[in-house]
């Protein structure tokens, strides 16, 4: 990609996985888990989302 979109999008995906991992070295485990157990029901909830839309 010639336009700024590409280099914006890696420099967000870097800066959020970098905080991501800060973040999850603060939490105690019972955070974790409820945490892991909420990205499991969002991931699942975009797959259906983006299967329907392009269905």
């Amino acid at each position: 990609m010639k336009n700024g979109f590409g280099r914006g999008a890696m420099i967000g995906t870097i800066l959020g996985a970098s905080t991501g991992m800060y973040a999850a070295s603060r939490i105690d485990s019972k955070q974790r888990r409820k945490m892991r157990r909420n990205t499991r029901k969002t991931m699942s909830n975009i797959k259906n989302g983006i299967t329907s839309f392009w269905g």
